[in-house]
């Protein structure tokens, strides 16, 4: 193989590494935009992005080249999750209603 050549395995990393890249940048422009019609079709861009990193994911998870550990969480660490959740939820909806007020 030429010494400058990727093998598969770095190509499908690379792509992989990329993918994320694009699909966090689609997601911090979706979070500062105003435009409902530009935030729907980002996300729909952005969908698509990570539909090609789970490809990426399971053409080198099938060959061994990406392993990840099953996650096994306690009853406690869902519960703590479940709860912080909630409270994001009760936070931004309390800010969204102030916001409301004061345009209002």
């Amino acid at each position: 193989m030429p010494q400058n050549q990727l093998t598969e395995r770095e190509m499908l990393y690379d792509s992989i590494m990329t993918e994320k890249y694009v699909s966090d940048a689609y997601n911090n422009t979706v979070m500062e935009s105003a435009n409902q019609n530009i935030i729907q079709a980002l996300q729909h861009i952005q969908q698509e992005e990570q539909n090609h990193a789970q490809l990426f994911f399971e053409a080198m998870h099938h060959r061994g080249w990406y392993t990840v550990e099953a996650a096994h969480p306690s009853q406690a660490a869902k519960q703590e999750v479940d709860q912080q959740i909630s409270n994001q939820m009760q936070n931004r909806r309390q800010e969204l209603e102030q916001k409301v007020q004061h345009q209002g």
